[in-house]
């Protein structure tokens, strides 16, 4: 656990615990269902690339009930964020306008909502799959898992836009990571060709569900359904495919991020 993380969870402990209540708890109380801005402190070579930033910061969401028995493990959801901000600093005002961290900013959540939430901010002037990102996200994922009450066979993985794109360079790069994969108006990989079938193929065993809209004129939705057919009709992989028939790109994840059954798939699926 890093220092920020450290003070964070005192903070925490001190603000619901206040009155001395806490004392007389024999398990540890934690802030729940808000926002909490957050950092990964880069100390050290990630799979022996130097870091290029100090930090990663990142928004926390911890769920009701969470801290209540310290035994219980909690299923955590990774969001990537799509472009749009490049300043070089923690803005977890910017990061809660969209996607994710809107939702359950604004409490707009199911009711049932037992889940972990990271949103990392990717470093300024790189995308989700440039430079050290891929490799520095991975190191953060497993900080938080190693810091919180996360189970491990149930981490998933989503994002919006460049955050779509981006989940499905992470799942590749880290298939055995991630229970399952939900890309929100990213159309694939990003690129004007399909890539090797091999490379595609690498998701075969990670349940994919893809969801664009008809009218988006940023995100090519005929490029992401062309992916997601081909990993299910070439690589037999576990594909799921939504075209919202009335919606634009940013319409779609405002919709997809608010239907439980996007919850409820994540959950249905376990590493």
């Amino acid at each position: 656990m890093n220092w920020r993380m450290t003070i964070f969870i005192i903070l925490a402990i001190i603000l619901v615990g206040c009155g001395g209540a806490a004392e007389e708890e024999t398990a540890v109380q934690y802030q729940t269902g808000v926002q909490l801005q957050a950092a990964y402190d880069i100390t050290q070579l990630a799979e022996g690339v130097n870091p290029t930033h100090s930090e990663i910061p990142y928004l926390l969401y911890l769920p009701e009930g969470y801290g209540a028995d310290p035994n219980k493990e909690w299923p955590l959801i990774v969001f990537l964020h799509g472009s749009g901000y490049d300043a070089g600093e923690n803005d977890s005002a910017w990061m809660m306008q969209s996607g994710l961290p809107e939702l359950l900013y604004k409490g707009d959540q199911p009711a049932e909502f037992p889940f972990i939430v990271i949103s990392p901010q990717a470093l300024p002037g790189n995308t989700w799959w440039s430079g050290d990102m891929p490799i520095l996200l991975n190191a953060v994922i497993d900080d938080v898992a190693e810091t919180y009450q996360v189970d491990t066979n149930r981490i998933y993985l989503t994002g919006l836009s460049m955050g779509g794109y981006g989940t499905w360079y992470m799942a590749t790069g880290y298939p055995d990571k991630f229970a399952a994969v939900a890309s929100i108006s990213g159309s694939g990989y990003r690129t004007e060709t399909m890539p090797p079938l091999e490379t595609l193929c690498i998701l075969k065993d990670t349940p994919i569900w893809a969801i664009h809209g008809t009218q988006d004129l940023i995100s090519d939705p005929k490029a992401s359904e062309l992916y997601a057919a081909t990993l299910r009709d070439s690589c037999d992989g576990d594909v799921k495919w939504t075209l919202y028939p009335d919606t634009g790109h940013l319409q779609t994840f405002t919709r997809a991020y608010r239907d439980p059954e996007l919850y409820d798939w994540f959950l249905s699926h376990s590493r």
